[in-house]
């Protein structure tokens, strides 16, 4: 299987306890991340967060002309909207 290269980001502690792992169980950063990530795809986590996710489209669905990729395309939309003013520095007047 090919692998495909991405960047997150985690907080320092959380990657000081991925190298931990790594180290310890003689496996890449990058394995310790993707059985997590695996683990808790399986956990049923996420399916409960798809499930929330397709009621919210549903709801929306019911009080707009979208379809569903279109309102998909919007939720998406506004994520990253959300995400962008979250990574944003903060200006006080003081």
């Amino acid at each position: 299987m090919t692998k495909k290269k991405t960047t997150i980001y985690l907080d320092p502690d959380v990657l000081t306890a991925t190298k931990a792992a790594a180290l310890t169980s003689n496996r890449s950063e990058s394995a310790v991340i993707e059985d997590a990530l695996r683990s808790y795809l399986r956990s049923g986590h996420a399916n409960a967060a798809q499930d929330k996710l397709r009621e919210l489209l549903e709801r929306v669905g019911y009080t707009s002309n979208l379809d569903e990729d279109a309102a998909l395309a919007q939720a998406v939309t506004e994520t990253r909207a959300v995400r962008r003013e979250r990574r944003a520095p903060t200006v006080s007047g003081g």
